[in-house]
């Protein structure tokens, strides 16, 4: 089991992502506070920590708590956009704490997109320093894509571009589009993207990196969009293997803790007769739902099931798929 703790070690940025689930709010933790959540991570025997935000990087602790957890015998990521890491003394710096892995988040291969999408003039540019300074230090990157309106239609074509500008990259993973706490502009809305635009370009993706020998994961995308790539999605995975994780937030959330069940999502009526149901998360926020005292509407409301037929043999060979890989 691949249990993961989650530390958001403060919520402020220097990009402003349209469609960000975790926007500024000015608060940040104390070195005291990270110490203490790491060492409740190895109390449970969690296999990683990972330092989100905000923008983790803008923590002056961020190479504190990475070196104390390393001397604790638990692996750090951290989640970034790379504004910070384009500068290679500050990548050194993390390198030398013993940093294991870190997440760029990456949105197109287009500069234009990305920064639009960042509202951040030269974010792009910046990020593509940070992944090879992070490489050239050893440092491995993985890479994350939050799937949107604007990048829905190229996603195979940004995995290609960055594989072949950076050959060491060997896994990636897709987000779709989390509408709860991002801003409820007409820009931000303009984001939220179309499952069956999206379904081919992250299928040939998923093609492209297999038959390059890479890995990914796929998360909020019901399997009914991913076919014969089942074994893939985040939630489907951590339902067969009944994996957990805790998230430790800076807002109204506070502490989640996400047993296997919290990853199953909203279905509709055709989905009780989807051979692939009992696996399957579904969407998050299909329906509509008050969430923390805030009425929200069902913001995939529009997709359509798709209700899947499989044997039992075909299904199971899904499970013991996932089962005997290692996260």
């Amino acid at each position: 089991m691949a249990n993961i703790g989650y530390i958001q070690v403060n919520r402020h940025c220097n990009n402003a992502c349209h469609f960000c689930s975790n926007p500024s709010n000015g608060q940040n933790i104390s070195y005291e506070k990270g110490v203490e959540i790491i060492d409740d991570f190895i109390v449970r025997k969690y296999r990683w920590v990972i330092f989100t935000g905000g923008e983790p990087t803008l923590s002056p602790d961020l190479s504190r708590w990475i070196a104390y957890a390393r001397e604790a015998g638990i692996e750090s990521r951290i989640i970034s956009n790379g504004m910070m890491c384009a500068s290679l003394p500050y990548m050194k710096k993390l390198a030398d704490a013993w940093l294991e892995l870190v997440h760029f988040s990456v949105y197109s291969y287009n500069p234009k997109i990305h920064d639009f999408l960042t509202d951040t003039p030269g974010s792009w540019k910046r990020l593509m320093l940070s992944i090879g300074h992070a490489h050239s230090l050893w440092v491995r990157v993985q890479i994350n894509t939050a799937i949107n309106h604007y990048n829905q239609s190229h996603l195979d074509v940004t995995v290609q571009f960055l594989t072949k500008q950076f050959p060491k990259l060997q896994h990636f993973v897709w987000n779709n589009l989390d509408p709860l706490m991002m801003r409820k502009t007409d820009t931000a809305l303009s984001t939220i993207p179309d499952f069956a635009a999206f379904e081919l370009p992250l299928r040939r993706a998923m093609q492209y990196l297999e038959s390059t020998n890479r890995t990914f994961r796929v998360e909020r995308v019901p399997l009914c969009y991913m076919r014969w790539f089942e074994h893939f999605s985040t939630e489907t995975r951590k339902i067969v293997k009944d994996e957990e994780r805790i998230v430790h937030f800076l807002d109204e959330r506070e502490i989640v803790e996400q047993k296997s069940e919290w990853f199953v999502h909203d279905k509709w009526e055709a989905c009780k007769s989807c051979d692939l149901n009992p696996i399957c998360a579904g969407i998050w926020l299909a329906k509509p739902a008050t969430i923390f005292g805030t009425d929200h509407p069902g913001y995939y409301d529009f997709v359509e099931f798709r209700t899947q037929k499989l044997t039992l043999d075909e299904r199971q060979k899904i499970i013991d798929t996932i089962k005997k890989e290692t996260d």
